[in-house]
């Protein structure tokens, strides 16, 4: 059985899950190409490690799967242009963050976990267990689909060690 069929037939995952993938404007991310496969795809691989990490660590599975869905809920695409590629890798979660709230109304906690996925590019530092998840596992999940370049996978993982150990 490949991943996405595990992750489809993963009841307690689709529970939560279902309403944010079933979405009409959430849909639209299946047009959208990110890290060389499709931004949806991408969404429900970095839900789905968080998930089973949170799970694993006690946390909050229903928040962490909601905010994994949607930490990359926006519908501009991807820019080779580099200048505009690099200023929405910083603007990005914060318009995430603002679909997330207009579409399914998520709680604090969620809304800290999607601005937050970017630290320590962005300013926003995850406040809980669950931000950091969220956060390792979309680094994790990006560089095994093969986003970026080596040298800016480890500067990204090196950083993000950085500020996790602090």
């Amino acid at each position: 059985m490949n991943l996405m069929n595990k992750i489809y037939n993963d009841k307690e995952f689709m529970k939560v899950a279902s309403p944010i993938l079933d979405h009409k404007e959430f849909m639209k991310t299946k047009a959208i190409i990110h890290h060389g496969n499709t931004r949806y795809n991408h969404s429900v691989r970095v839900a789905y490690a968080s998930y089973t990490l949170s799970k694993i660590l006690g946390c909050d599975t229903k928040s962490t799967i909601r905010a994994g869905m949607l930490h990359d809920f926006f519908l501009e695409r991807d820019d080779k242009n580099i200048a505009t590629e690099t200023k929405m890798l910083i603007k990005h979660p914060t318009i995430a963050k603002e679909n997330a709230i207009q579409y399914f109304g998520v709680n604090e906690k969620e809304q800290n976990i999607i601005e937050a996925h970017m630290f320590p590019i962005s300013s926003v530092a995850p406040k809980s267990k669950e931000a950091w998840i969220v956060t390792f596992c979309d680094k994790l999940v990006a560089m095994c689909e093969g986003a970026g370049n080596a040298k800016a996978q480890v500067t990204m993982w090196i950083l993000f060690l950085v500020n996790f150990i602090k």
